[in-house]
């Protein structure tokens, strides 16, 4: 309960924050056009948005049905897949409309000139608030032992928004020196289209990795984070069976549920059944101070 109760309070500071950076990135975009205040602006509504259905599943993904006798876990991964499309479509569309700009300018000369106005404070706020968040989103997971997907895909996600807000308060830094008689002028009213671009660019990575790891949980992939593994590893052969020997161990996990199945080799022909189901219950009960929903599994040949 300890750790819903830190990954729920997490999300809820994630809404305020979110939800104050999107009304102000909305204002400035208003005030400007930057196309790319507007990608910045709908980032963080969706992050708004998307935390609220994330507290609904946090507080329900333990409750268990004839359906799901071992609770409602898999929303947790079906989360992070659908923040992770969401952002995607986001890149998609800011792309395709900076594109319809561009070739607006260059092709018939229609273009307006960059307002520069406050964006340069606004995006020196936002880069503190959205780095702010995702470090304090990575603390607060790596305090309940980095079982929250969901607390890492807000993590993931408030990083992208910081690396949208430095990039555009980056340009608009540079447009801010650009003559309107230079060599350069034409930056002057295309400028936000190549920021958005470089932009988009850079950000894709985190939502492709988010993804990835959505679809590994939720198909009950195997773990490889060493971070998350060794400690299990650890408990596990300290709680070896007699005669034994530790073949593999494969660690799953869907949302904040374990499953850990152990691969043994005996040494001789006899098997003391007893003595497995005792070991079963040492490492669960070790193991269950650092995860609070797993089932551990011996699997012999």
């Amino acid at each position: 309960m300890k750790q819903k109760k830190i990954e729920q309070r997490t999300l809820i500071i994630g809404i305020i924050l979110n939800t104050i950076m999107a009304v102000a990135g909305w204002w400035v975009y208003q005030a400007t056009k930057i196309q790319a205040l507007f990608l910045d602006a709908n980032f963080s509504l969706i992050s708004a948005l998307s935390c609220v259905g994330a507290i609904l599943i946090s507080k329900n993904s333990k409750k268990t049905s004839k359906t799901f006798p071992h609770g409602h876990f898999m929303y947790e991964p079906l989360y992070a897949i659908l923040k992770s499309l969401f952002i995607f479509g986001l890149l998609i569309s800011a792309t395709v409309s900076s594109a319809m700009k561009a070739i607006d300018y260059f092709q018939y000369g229609a273009g307006e000139k960059i307002i520069i106005g406050p964006v340069i404070p606004y995006e020196i706020v936002m880069v503190i608030l959205c780095f702010g968040l995702s470090l304090y989103s990575r603390y607060q997971n790596k305090s309940i032992n980095n079982v929250s997907t969901m607390l890492d895909a807000e993590a993931k996600s408030n990083f992208v928004d910081g690396l949208l807000s430095a990039g555009i308060g980056l340009g608009a830094l540079i447009i801010s020196f650009i003559s309107e008689n230079g060599p350069f002028s034409f930056l002057l009213y295309t400028g936000d289209i190549f920021i958005t671009m470089v932009l988009v660019l850079c950000s894709v990575k985190k939502p492709v990795q988010l993804l990835k790891e959505g679809f590994i949980e939720l198909s009950c992939g195997v773990l490889t984070d060493e971070a998350i593994t060794q400690p299990i590893k650890k408990v596990i052969q300290k709680h070896m069976p007699t005669n034994t020997e530790l073949h593999k161990c494969d660690v799953s996990k869907i949302g904040a549920s374990f499953r850990i199945s152990i691969y043994l080799s005996y040494q001789t022909d006899s098997i003391c059944v007893k003595e497995l189901s005792k070991k079963k219950e040492c490492i669960e009960k070790e193991l269950s101070s650092r995860y609070s929903n797993l089932n551990v599994s011996f699997i012999l040949p």
